[in-house]
């Protein structure tokens, strides 16, 4: 009986993961309208650099003035020209810079909406889905930026106490104090890997439910719904840095059984398309697992709700 137990227990730690990878095979319809938008925003992006970036880079290249300028009037007029070019490059650039992160956020944004709406088993379309993104655009940003700064913070903590184990050894401090460091950096690590996987819930939090959770309340709800299952939330960014090594080491071999011959051009091509299709692969899985791992932890806070009920 203890054995029956213990064996149903380890298959429901394992059950999110296993959805993570089932739920995108049988519902890919949402997944590959969020495909064919991160195509299009690629295009997009793709030929801003090559139509607006490029030919201002081109463009502010002191050699193609210094060759034909030969009074100093016309080298200040030359000079003045190149700089107004390089200011209009920065802008450029900057611009770029904002709509490339603006298209990651989208696409994020997108693929949250597109792991909810499968996991309930609607079937948007490719119009319906733009809208339940622009409506969640806000929050799921919001959301997503704060959960970069917590765990940038955490980060920073957990790098400071470390630092300063060093620091500690030199001085010859108390023994009692390079203890306490040593065990605040730890908990400092352990509570960046834990944020990582709360924030990444938070997304799915502030998708699902829209309009009540965005930003600081998404990620307390995360928070909540997680408690007590760590285990769970190991086991997530295990899978997730596992899915991100193995699709590297697809791409190497994949690039590797080329011909040997094979033109520069098409290795790279291949070698590009290869990463493009992995790298989404991978964040539709690992979204579809935190989606799953989500679903899972409010279908057990309302089990305990109504066990609550009858209780009282």
């Amino acid at each position: 009986m203890a054995t029956t137990t213990a064996q149903t227990a380890a298959a429901g730690v394992f059950t999110f993961l296993k959805h993570g990878v089932v739920l995108p095979a049988r519902r890919c319809g949402p997944f590959l309208r969020v495909f064919a938008l991160d195509v299009l925003l690629s295009t997009a992006l793709y030929l801003f650099g090559r139509l607006a970036v490029a030919p201002l880079d081109a463009a502010v290249n002191p050699e193609d003035h210094n060759a034909a300028v030969s009074a100093s009037s016309a080298a200040d007029d030359a000079a003045k020209f190149s700089m107004s070019r390089a200011w209009l490059l920065l802008g450029a650039g900057t611009a770029y810079l904002a709509l490339y992160q603006a298209a990651v956020l989208a696409m994020r944004v997108a693929t949250a909406c597109a792991a909810v709406a499968a996991w309930s088993g609607e079937r948007p379309t490719f119009g319906s889905l733009l809208r339940e993104v622009r409506g969640s655009l806000l929050g799921v940003s919001a959301t997503i930026v704060l959960g970069r700064v917590l765990r940038a913070a955490c980060a920073a903590a957990a790098a400071a106490a470390l630092l300063a184990l060093p620091l500690i050894i030199y001085l010859g401090w108390s023994p009692r104090l390079l203890l306490l460091d040593a065990v605040l950096a730890a908990l400092a690590f352990l509570l960046c890997l834990y944020l990582d996987a709360v924030c990444a819930m938070a997304v799915v939090v502030a998708a699902a439910e829209p309009g009540r959770r965005r930003g600081g309340g998404a990620v307390a709800r995360a928070w909540r719904l997680m408690r007590g299952t760590g285990k769970r939330a190991l086991l997530y960014l295990a899978a997730t840095w596992a899915l991100e090594g193995a699709a590297g080491s697809v791409r190497a071999v994949a690039v590797r059984w080329l011909p040997r011959g094979a033109d520069r051009v098409v290795v790279f091509l291949v070698g590009a398309g290869l990463n493009y299709v992995l790298r989404f692969a991978v964040d539709v899985i690992s979204m579809a697992t935190i989606t799953a791992y989500y679903f899972e932890c409010r279908r057990n806070e309302e089990v305990e709700k109504e066990k609550a009920g009858h209780i009282d």
